[in-house]
């Protein structure tokens, strides 16, 4: 073919123009894109003539499509000045606008090739330009050696990496649009492009580099999964708490099946090669969606209500918005990466699946993971309010005679306990702190996800042996909790200033605390949870624990199992080894058909002491209680006394739990004297014995109402004051209500005394004796009546 001859044809009134277009085809750089390339395409443009609008624009686009041609140029700026040079000089020598137009449209096609199936003009010139690529091998040689050639400022490396990169862009798609093109020359194109990629992988570290992309596919994929799983989790979580059976809707299984399903339709477009601009439009999705959702999500965040707590629907639904967003950009970026030239080529599919799969997983695994800590993390937040002060208690001289300190209406309380901050009074959502002195709330504590925290009864609060730490029980809503998230269910809290120490979540009962750990029994398990400091352990011992205090560095724990025994073991508070045991069943005759945990009663350390004193009921002479001592340095049972006529522990509604509680100087003890029967009073023994040999001090028996007979009463209604003596609250023969004193003097009520520095609200004859509960504070006198909180001097 002469080339003169076809340009003469084309343009006869323009042979200037075609000599310096067939100068610029024999320029010295030029190896491939010369005057034999443009022979070759002009022969294909007339096989394809046929598929063209107007062939001759085509052909004259050819001439045009390589003028301008410099190696070391940017992408695509070869082709656009090439087009402007065309537009020019086309435009100088008269040729019609509309030709000029597309054959400059027509020139710019060829620097992506990707031109559309009905663009039968786009399609031939394309077509045309690749036809090289369907040559015979050994041509097919050559044209690759050529382009080697003319990039030869480039080293071998980086050259094999953007040679490989143009191949997979352009296996990507389909190669010829044409009908003949695809038919004939398709498949020959693939084999050849295939060929010289393998013969370039070595040079362009193909195992490395094309696995970067891959593991950003796998990422984005997993994100996928993980926002389809904690969309799921918000879906299926109740609205709010506390919420009934009905709210609670269960774990929607579609929604991670949709997600799952779609990561792998993304995978098989990847690994397929084919239509790969898809996955741009899921990228760009999946992006938009997750940025509305996230503001969405910020729009409807509930404010905090009274009454009602934030559930874990929002923050899973928020996560699942953030999860969405790094999908769409880890796709965006595995897509870029890919075409990048040091990531182009692909690794073997079996390699790139499995690093997809394990990266998918991993990433799904640790986003659905980390989801949970940080709902627990904003539940918390959410629905606590807690509130500290940085002003001491008050401390004011105690007379000890009867007046009204202070008095205050309350809602109906739980458990209450003297503490170094005040009293502690345990309500159904948290714990109130009032100054012993002044009845004045000093913080509180509540959560709006914990529901009936004052059923706890008296193990709803502990309190450190120095008082400055209280442990609160505050068990969650029945329905609606969040599934595989462990809100806490007892806060530890500075009982002076209100500071949240820790927060522990344990299915256990916490036996004891201070301000090093808390002690939670578990079975068969001891548990240590770190307060001011990081100390955890967890000691297994042989039968279920019933009992534990924590006295200086260690902790002493009573396990017990029906019919087997019980024993008394000091454990190192700070790793949980064994330091000794005491076997109580070597002593006592034990039950085998009671619970333990009726028959293992209270322990109490005697204060600036090693001695720890504690109770058991045994079977022997029809059913006796006996008091203990150990002395925690040596390991051993110091002494043992009977408390003659009490009755089983928890045996109906008239026996009841002794209480024991320990001053420096006696240990005292409070329980059922008879079992009588349901109705008619009970009398109880109040007793004090030596801590260091248990040799009586005093006891006087106490006539209790049938109205106040409850197993919890000898906890909760009797209060030990420094002085070693017991208050309670009684019915009096009057009918008024009033405290009454026992200790070595005997019993002795104490009307109260109204006091002209308080608010004339509690009368004796206002108070009432329904539910009393008694505590100490500041050595001060604290009573509950069930509707009113008051204090005595």
């Amino acid at each position: 073919m002469d080339l003169r001859d076809q340009w003469n044809r084309l343009l006869p009134h323009a042979q200037p123009l075609g000599e310096d277009l067939l100068a610029r085809y024999a320029e010295q750089h030029r190896h491939y894109h010369d005057q034999q390339h443009l022979t070759d395409v002009l022969q294909t443009i007339d096989e394809l003539a046929e598929f063209a609008e107007d062939p001759d624009t085509v052909r004259l686009a050819a001439w045009f499509h390589d003028a301008i041609y410099d190696p070391q140029a940017d992408p695509g700026e070869n082709e656009e000045v090439s087009a402007q040079l065309a537009e020019l000089e086309l435009a100088a020598y008269g040729v019609a606008a509309e030709r000029v137009e597309e054959v400059g449209r027509l020139v710019r096609l060829t620097a992506k090739h990707d031109c559309e199936p009905d663009d039968r003009n786009g399609a031939v010139l394309c077509d045309a330009d690749l036809r090289i690529l369907s040559l015979p091998p050994a041509r097919y040689d050559e044209y690759a050696a050529g382009i080697r050639q003319e990039y030869g400022h480039i080293d071998d490396r980086d050259f094999a990496r953007g040679r490989m990169s143009f191949l997979q862009t352009l296996s990507e798609t389909r190669l010829y649009v044409t009908p003949r093109g695809h038919e004939e020359w398709e498949q020959p194109a693939r084999d050849n492009v295939t060929r010289e990629v393998e013969s370039l992988g070595p040079e362009a570290a193909r195992p490395i580099g094309g696995l970067i992309p891959v593991v950003y596919l796998g990422a984005a994929l997993g994100a996928v999964v993980a926002s389809s799983v904690l969309f799921g989790r918000g879906l299926g979580a109740a609205p709010k708490w506390p919420a009934g059976p009905e709210e609670v809707s269960g774990f929607p299984v579609w929604a991670p099946i949709a997600g799952t399903a779609l990561s792998a339709g993304l995978a098989c477009a990847w690994f397929r090669r084919s239509q790969q601009r898809l996955l741009t439009v899921p990228a760009i999705l999946f992006t938009a969606v997750g940025m509305v959702s996230i503001g969405l999500c910020w729009w409807r965040w509930p404010a905090a209500q009274p009454g009602a707590a934030m559930s874990e629907r929002w923050p899973y639904l928020m996560l699942a918005s953030v999860a969405l967003v790094l999908a769409g950009a880890l796709l965006a970026l595995a897509r870029r990466l890919r075409l990048a030239p040091p990531y182009a080529q692909a690794p073997p599919r079996w390699l790139g699946v499995g690093a997809t799969a394990v990266c998918g997983a991993v990433l799904a695994w640790v986003v659905v993971s980390a989801g949970e800590p940080f709902v627990q993390a904003r539940l918390e937040t959410a629905n606590t309010v807690s509130t500290t002060t940085t002003i001491e208690p008050t401390q004011l001289p105690v007379q000890l005679d009867g007046t009204l300190a202070w008095s205050r209406e309350v809602p109906a309380t739980g458990a209450i306990a003297g503490t170094a901050g005040g009293v502690a009074e345990l309500r159904s959502d948290g714990v109130v702190m009032s100054d012993a002195a002044t009845g004045q709330i000093r913080w509180r504590y509540s959560r709006a996800d914990v529901q009936n925290a004052a059923s706890s009864g008296w193990r709803g609060l502990l309190v450190s042996p120095d008082g400055r730490t209280v442990a609160a029980h505050l068990p969650n809503a029945q329905y609606g909790a969040p599934a595989g998230v462990d809100l806490p269910t007892y806060a530890v809290l500075d009982a002076v200033s209100g500071k949240v120490l820790t927060e522990v979540h344990t299915d256990g009962t916490a036996l004891a605390v201070d301000q090093n750990q808390l002690l939670v029994a578990e079975g068969n398990y001891v548990v240590a949870h770190g307060v001011s400091s990081p100390t955890h352990w967890r000691a297994q011992v042989r039968c279920n624990v019933t009992q534990g205090e924590l006295i200086g560095d260690q902790a002493v724990v009573v396990d017990a199992c029906g019919g087997h025994g019980a024993v008394v073991r000091g454990l190192d508070t700070k790793t949980g080894d064994q330091r000794w045991e005491a076997d109580l069943g070597s002593r006592f005759d034990l039950s085998a058909e009671l619970d333990p945990t009726t028959w293992v009663g209270d322990l109490a350390a005697v204060p600036d002491s090693r001695e720890v004193s504690g109770l058991i009921w045994t079977g022997a002479a029809g059913g006796t209680l006996y008091q203990w001592s150990v002395d925690v340095s040596e390991g051993r049972i110091i002494w043992t006394t009977p408390v003659p006529g009490t009755p089983r522990p928890r045996l109906g509604s008239s026996s009841c739990d002794a209480q024991l509680a320990a001053t420096h100087a006696s240990l005292v003890l409070i329980t059922c004297r008879t079992a009588n029967d349901p109705g008619q009073p009970q009398t109880y023994d109040v007793s004090s014995l030596s801590p260091a040999d248990g040799t009586p001090q005093w006891h006087h028996l106490l006539e209790v109402p049938a109205k106040l007979q409850k197993p919890s009463y000898p906890r909760d209604g009797f209060g030990l004051l420094p002085d070693g003596r017991v208050v309670t609250l009684m019915p009096q023969a009057n009918g008024s209500c009033s405290p009454v004193m026992i200790g070595s003097s005997g019993v002795q009520p104490r009307p109260i005394l109204p006091s002209t520095n308080t608010v004339p609200v509690a009368h004796s004859e206002q108070v009432t004796c329904n539910q009393p509960a008694v505590t100490v504070a500041a050595a001060r006198p604290v009573f509950s009546d069930g509707t009113r909180l008051f204090a005595l001097n």
